[in-house]
């Protein structure tokens, strides 16, 4: 972190005495940084607005005042600098409100009667420490996704060419092995070009702008396609797979394209670490809701391969996350896709696994419809 204190430092506060207060504290800093005083949030966005917020540092912020009390107050300077670090002020009473405010956006909070010099000098540094590196961090993520986004197109291209050659070569009058090779190429360029397609998904999961077009969704059909994607696979593995379902005529209000993603990802999962002669079962259960809702539809791969130790569990969903001794192709992005799935639709993900037994990983989307026939 750095030692550098903030040059310029706005403290919104309409109590006179803990103004005072807080200059004095920040006063003591070497070297002194430049305080102004706003007593009422409207007077604060103002001086923000008339700067772009470039001339001030950080901002303490009380979290009552004549014009604005609460969340409020932090929502309207954040939207007037929305980069600006802002540091709470709350009394006793409020500490509950302030962890919320610093889940809204700010970045740190002190507790009125509790403040002493150091505290406060760390408190507004380390917040303009923190928002300088998340700063950077968002920029090396927009970068990120601009490169991944002209690789992407630059390698598709190419990839087409090879694709077409392949195909042209399978057609031909050739030997046997001319033809195998061809297909073996064509089956590279479809594993190449499903890694593309899974870092910009994962890119756009993160960013949070997954494209989701949700409309009125059979359960049933959702896992007769599933499993008529997934059974020569299944076949071609010596692996036997089977449905069940207790969803009856349930819906689910979900983008039917993505759904086969999320569980294309987990039948392919399961399918390539369960032994010739083990068993893949796709399953869906309508679940109550705790609230009067429709409820939610769980939907399920369950195998009889190897399981997962329970020291990996935790780590199944991350990102580019695979366990060292399962470790056969793929980027390692297939189920943290499936969770960014379940998550733009409202649900959630879960796994249970028994090494040596096999493993249940599921995803929950809310009902819809004709749920209860």
């Amino acid at each position: 972190m750095s030692d550098e204190a903030p040059s310029h430092v706005l403290i919104v506060e309409d109590n006179p005495g803990d103004a005072a207060l807080l200059c004095d504290l920040l006063g003591e800093t070497e070297p002194a940084p430049v305080v102004t005083v706003a007593e009422r949030v409207s007077e604060a966005c103002a001086r923000l607005a008339a700067s772009d917020g470039s001339a001030v540092d950080v901002v303490l912020l009380d979290l009552t005042l004549p014009d604005a009390r609460g969340l409020e107050t932090v929502a309207r300077v954040r939207a007037t600098a929305p980069h600006l670090p802002i540091v709470v002020l709350t009394g006793l009473d409020d500490e509950a409100l302030a962890v919320r405010a610093v889940q809204a956006g700010a970045q740190d909070y002190l507790v009125k009667g509790t403040v002493t010099g150091a505290g406060v000098r760390r408190a507004v540094r380390h917040a303009v420490e923190r928002q300088r590196l998340f700063e950077a961090a968002r920029r090396a993520t927009h970068a990120r996704d601009v490169v991944l986004g002209v690789v992407a197109h630059d390698l598709r291209n190419p990839l087409g060419a090879v694709r077409l050659c392949a195909s042209a070569l399978g057609s031909l009058d050739a030997s046997a092995r001319v033809v195998e090779l061809a297909g073996v190429i064509g089956h590279s360029v479809d594993l190449m070009e499903r890694i593309i397609q899974d870092l910009l998904d994962v890119s756009a999961i993160e960013a949070g702008r997954l494209a989701v077009d949700p409309v009125p969704t059979s359960v049933a059909a959702v896992l007769a396609t599933a499993y008529e994607l997934a059974e020569p696979l299944a076949a071609a593995q010596g692996v036997t797979l089977g449905v069940r379902s207790s969803a009856g005529a349930a819906e689910v209000l979900a983008d039917p394209a993505r759904l086969q993603q999320a569980l294309g990802n987990l039948l392919g999962n399961a399918v390539k670490f369960t032994a010739a002669g083990g068993r893949v079962t796709l399953g869906a259960a309508l679940e109550a809701s705790s609230d009067a809702g429709a409820g939610v539809v769980r939907l399920e791969v369950a195998d009889t391969g190897r399981g997962i130790a329970p020291a990996h569990l935790p780590h199944v969903f991350d990102r580019f996350w695979q366990a060292r001794e399962t470790r056969r192709g793929g980027a390692g992005l297939g189920l943290a896709i499936v969770k960014g799935i379940a998550e733009a639709h409202g649900g959630a993900v879960g796994v249970e696994s028994t090494s040596g037994v096999g493993t249940r990983v599921w995803l929950t989307i809310p009902a819809s419809g004709p749920s209860q026939r």
